[in-house]
């Protein structure tokens, strides 16, 4: 019998600042306990499960690098702060930068340049760190705990499993193929080369096909919360990982170059869509979920920190609100201290595509929910806060989390809010997708269902905004409903759509600057004046924008036929608002050369020579 490994212990002892939903153990007497005693006891086990969920708080982990920055450019989303207003490509000033314009390599240390730092705070070791904890778990509860469906044991060993599957996930996402170690280090695994992704893909498909009969369903003492593992949670990521391993990916052509394929065979194609149907299906039919009646309902809710099951949201990142996770901090709407909801400076890290917001009907709830043409700002005049048109055509945020929605006030760079990691809807559109690969009949009905929602309609009722179910459909569906929520440019790399993707959004910018195609119909001046609204948060009184030339069709010269209507006009759409130099700067190098990240040089540093890249980075 084996004392706790050192790794474990110092997970274990930084339980207590992470998470209120599980118990800390009492760092004192674990050091001295042996896993026979603690994989055989329930409390125990569950401080042991803690240890898996704590490393997602830590820094320079998911909560404030891996999931946060990883997820741009694509082609509705970027990266706001260095696109270019003139007619020369810029230079990334910082990593994250680097990601979002495909031009990253090992050995870049720029600001932000913990990616490659010596010791065990860098990202990629933060997730093998969660990795080593949920092997630490199953290890001992299979040889300890008498784990079977029903029992405590068998949930706790499900939730270890399905965060395994999750954290390897990711890492695939990221770096493609990496080191596979599937149980507790050991002298002769301490340093392992790369495995190929697929049998990752086939070791994690089967333990999430393991887990998932163990874990209790949603709503139970050990399941109550959307921040931790359920049995639909994991039939969710089941789901979503079979769609990837079926799809594209990026893998190596030699050693100097990369391409863009599928690897598993036909056969093993339809193994995938079929289980991914299936655990839809099985979300679907158990009933616990629908669809929000309101778009904006899922995201108020989200900043306000519920987290009971049986809603829309079905699984989130668990972080304690306030304390852990920059979602508004990084990715709200921006917004200058107003010493009520904020006293810092939030938001406006990405942006959308000035064109993609034309690309929503106008009809569709989903658009002022996602994306506004406008930042906060405070009037330096009146002192009121002030919706600023800023920087015009090329400001439209993301609005889908604000800080006056945040339960508690943002008052430092973690606001606590946990990002959402599958929603209903997602499960809908993933069953109609795998649907329509296998020809089954049930997937245009819950396709439409989604977009149903989007537009107030009954969603049990045929409607006038139903769409036949097609592949383009999907792909358009998903945009509407996700952008960003992270999830888009791993939907462009498995339909091999990534740099074609982004491609058809500088087409798009390009027709929308000089008013041809599809946005020929867009107004280019548009007029606005200011309401105040004292009314829906009376701490903060705010100046509301009325626009007028924001939507197609909107054409009347409003200082002229309204001249006493306190309008002013504001050229909005030529080239100048964007620029070559903007649209162009979407990525500094083939998207599909550089969809994964190098394994960073300190990393390969440290692997006793086992880990090198490939695909056309240099180590």
């Amino acid at each position: 019998m084996k004392k706790y490994s050192i790794i474990y212990f110092f997970l274990l002892i930084s339980i207590g600042s992470f998470m209120s939903c599980k118990d800390a153990l009492n760092t004192t007497s674990v050091s001295t306990l042996t896993d026979d005693v603690i994989f055989s006891n329930t409390d125990l086990t569950e401080g042991a499960i803690s240890a898996i969920y704590n490393i997602i708080g830590q820094n320079n982990s998911y909560r404030n690098r891996l999931w946060l920055q990883m997820g741009t450019n694509t082609d509705i989303e970027y990266r706001s702060g260095w696109s270019s207003t003139a007619d020369s490509l810029i230079t990334p000033t910082s990593t994250d930068d680097a990601f979002a314009l495909y031009d990253t390599y090992s050995t870049m240390s720029l600001s932000n340049g913990d990616y490659n730092d010596d010791g065990n705070s860098n990202p990629w070791s933060r997730v093998y760190q969660g990795i080593e904890a949920a092997n630490l778990a199953i290890a001992g509860i299979r040889q300890y705990g008498s784990p079977a469906a029903g029992n405590l044991m068998g949930h706790y060993l499900g939730e270890a499993l399905t965060m395994r599957a999750f954290f390897y996930y990711d890492l695939i996402k990221w770096w493609g193929d990496v080191p596979a170690r599937f149980t507790p280090v050991s002298s002769a695994t301490i340093y392992l080369g790369k495995t190929n992704r697929d049998s990752i893909y086939n070791q994690i498909i089967g333990d999430l096909q393991t887990a998932i009969p163990l874990l209790y369903p949603p709503g139970t003492t050990y399941t109550a919360t959307t921040k931790l593992v359920c049995r639909d949670a994991a039939r969710g990521l089941l789901a979503r990982i079979c769609l990837s391993a079926a799809g594209y990916s990026m893998r190596p052509l030699g050693t100097s170059d990369a391409q863009i394929i599928i690897t598993a065979s036909a056969a093993r194609q339809k193994e995938l869509y079929t289980i991914a149907r299936q655990a839809c299906s099985d979300i679907i039919n158990e009933g616990v979920y629908s669809l929000a009646s309101s778009f904006q309902q899922i995201f108020y809710d989200q900043c306000q920190d519920v987290e009971t099951q049986g809603r829309e949201t079905i699984w989130q990142l668990p972080y304690s609100i306030g304390l852990r996770g920059r979602m508004v901090y990084n990715l709200g709407l921006p917004r200058v201290p107003d010493g009520v909801f904020n006293t810092v400076t939030i938001g406006g890290e990405f942006r959308v595509m000035p064109s993609f917001y034309y690309d929503y009907n106008v009809n569709d709830t989903r658009r002022d929910v996602t994306v506004v043409p406008y930042k906060m700002t405070k009037n330096t005049t009146t002192g009121y806060m002030q919706q600023d048109l800023g920087s015009g055509i090329t400001g439209f945020n993301i609005a889908k989390w604000r800080a006056e929605w945040v339960k508690v006030p943002i008052t430092g760079t973690d606001d606590g809010v946990s990002p959402i990691l599958l929603r209903y809807a997602d499960v809908l559109l993933m069953f109609a997708e795998a649907d329509l690969f296998l020809g089954g009949t049930q997937g245009a009905t819950y396709f439409n269902m989604v977009r149903r929602r989007a537009f107030g309609q009954a969603i049990n009722s045929t409607s006038a905004y139903d769409l036949p179910l097609t592949l383009a459909n999907i792909q358009q569906e998903r945009a509407f409903e996700f952008c960003g929520e992270n999830i888009r440019k791993w939907d462009l790399i498995r339909w091999g759509m990534l740099k074609s993707g982004i491609d058809q959004a500088k087409a798009n910018l390009t027709a929308l600057a000089n008013s041809t195609g599809n946005y020929a119909n867009v107004p280019t001046t548009i007029y606005y004046k200011y309401t105040l609204d004292a009314t829906t948060h009376p701490a903060v009184p705010t100046e509301i924008l009325t626009i007028y030339g924001l939507q197609p069709g909107e054409t009347a010269v409003k200082t002229t036929t309204d001249p006493t209507g306190g309008w002013t006009a504001k050229t909005w759409v030529n080239t100048t608002n964007l620029s070559t130099g903007f649209i162009n700067g979407m990525y500094l190098n083939n998207p599909d050369k550089k969809q994964l990240f190098p394994i960073f040089h300190q990393i390969i540093l440290d692997s006793n020579g086992l880990l090198s890249n490939n695909y056309g980075y240099s180590n």
